[in-house]
């Protein structure tokens, strides 16, 4: 046997026909060896061969047992959970044969060993042990060696730790849920109402005037003649308002009054009249006089607070004294309301109601073309029907000589058109005046500032009485 470097390989059992090599002899590496305990397998190493083996050996004082196997049949049980593969392979193709990488060809006699000791590759052909698997997933663990030391001559153990996807798969599920997340918060960032098509954004309609308006979407209508009109008409929620001509109007109408009611806050009905109590003067709750002072109460959910804080809707207001009713309602309506001397302004702040809305405020619908004056009469009627009233009774109707002057101004096909409309869109029992409002709200409705017009068929006292309005 070969027996480089010193060291040996070999001891008890290692003689012909014994368990160990042919011959006995032994085999150094570089500074270590191979020891075999008690023979490598019942035939041992023979004439270069490892014949039937299922041995035990030590390297750096490590036990490794189990069967070996050659493509030559030799060694029939088993596979090794390891290969003995120093930096190449023993090549040995059953027959005798050996050869070696990394000192030189050797012959059989020299039992393919002393490969070993020279950090050359050692190659069994037929009997190479390898992973198995598509080297992708799971894998079987092999154990390996490789030389160490400056002289390359001791074998040292290397375990090859299993590899796993799940990190890589858990990775991938947490980054599409990150995205699932953001996209659902891009969906719920907003409120889509179906039955009006926009989103559920809270806007504001304003009041001020004669009465000038802004609806909700945006548009300017303006109601000039007087009566009971809807401000907001929704299954649930009814607001409406008493629009009444004063002298300070030339006979065109301001709001004067204004009325909260509907089952989103029990069937109560809340009204706010201007200050002077020739106007009204009151604040009432299901027809019951409450807040004479500032103060706060609240019935059906809703909370009124009365006081003077609050910023207008129209400046030039500024220079009297402050009343302001503030109602916070359910379903997230915020109302105020300026109480003046013979008028109130107003602003109306909400979302889109569910099963849609329309009135004086429009349909809220984001579209400001269909909330022209004639639009609304077309499709809620120009006034409140009987059965619809929140007020205890109608007021009365007074026409003045400029509403008539100016309104025969109005062309006369709309003037014809315009009364053909209201007689239909009027509620059934409408006096003539009544009928003349309606007609003078279809010919000058997106007018916003009929009142200029009105000045010019005015008496003198009639144009001093409203020389300080709007």
């Amino acid at each position: 046997m070969y027996a480089p470097m010193g060291g040996a390989v070999g001891g008890a059992g290692m003689g012909a026909g014994g368990a160990g090599m042919h011959g006995g002899g032994g085999v150094a590496m570089h500074g270590g060896q191979f020891q075999a305990n008690g023979g490598m397998g019942s035939g041992g190493m023979a004439g270069g061969h490892i014949h039937n083996g299922v041995g035990a050996g030590t390297v750096n004082g490590m036990t490794y047992t189990g069967p070996f196997l050659t493509t030559s049949n030799t060694m029939a049980t088993g596979i090794l959970p390891g290969v003995m593969r120093p930096s190449g392979a023993l090549m040995s193709d059953g027959a005798g044969t050996c050869s070696c990488s990394g000192c030189g060809q050797v012959g059989c006699a020299g039992g393919c060993a002393s490969c070993m000791g020279c950090g050359g590759q050692v190659t069994s052909a037929g009997a190479q042990m390898a992973f198995v698997g598509d080297g992708r997933g799971d894998y079987i663990t092999s154990t390996t060696y490789k030389y160490v030391g400056n002289g390359g001559g001791n074998l040292s153990l290397v375990s090859q730790e299993k590899r796993s996807c799940w990190p890589c798969l858990l990775g991938v599920l947490g980054l599409i849920l990150l995205v699932g997340v953001a996209l659902l918060c891009l969906q719920t960032s907003t409120t889509t109402i179906k039955s009006t098509g926009v989103t559920g954004l809270p806007k504001t309609c304003q009041f001020w005037g004669d009465p000038h308006l802004v609806t909700f979407d945006g548009a300017r209508p303006s109601f000039y003649g007087g009566g009971e009109y809807w401000i907001v008409k929704n299954d649930a929620v009814k607001i409406q308002g008493r629009y009444e001509g004063t002298k300070y109007t030339l006979g065109l109408a301001a709001t004067q009054k204004v009325a909260v009611g509907g089952s989103f806050i029990g069937d109560n009905i809340i009204e706010v009249e201007p200050m002077e109590e020739a106007y009204g003067g009151r604040i009432l709750v299901n027809g019951q006089q409450v807040l004479k002072e500032f103060g706060t109460t609240s019935v059906g959910g809703a909370t009124i607070v009365f006081d003077g804080v609050g910023v207008l809707v129209d400046q030039a207001a500024s220079q009297w004294k402050k009343n302001i009713v503030h109602l916070s309602l359910p379903r997230g309506i915020h109302m105020e309301v300026f109480r003046w001397g013979n008028y109130i302004d107003m602003t109306i702040n909400m979302r889109p109601l569910a099963g849609g809305q329309d009135g004086s405020c429009g349909n809220f619908n984001g579209d400001a073309k269909d909330d022209s004056t004639q639009d609304v009469y077309s499709r809620i009627g120009a006034r409140i029907a009987h059965g619809d009233m929140l007020f205890a009774n109608r007021v009365q109707i007074e026409w003045t000589v400029e509403e008539d002057n100016m309104l025969n101004t109005c062309p006369a096909d709309t003037k014809t058109a315009a009364e053909t409309k209201c007689r239909k869109e009027m509620p059934e029992g409408s006096s003539e005046m009544q009928i003349k409002s309606c007609m003078f709200d279809n010919c000058f409705g997106m007018n916003e500032h009929a009142l200029r017009t009105a000045r010019i068929y005015a008496s003198e006292a009639d144009r001093i009485a409203a020389a300080d309005t709007a």
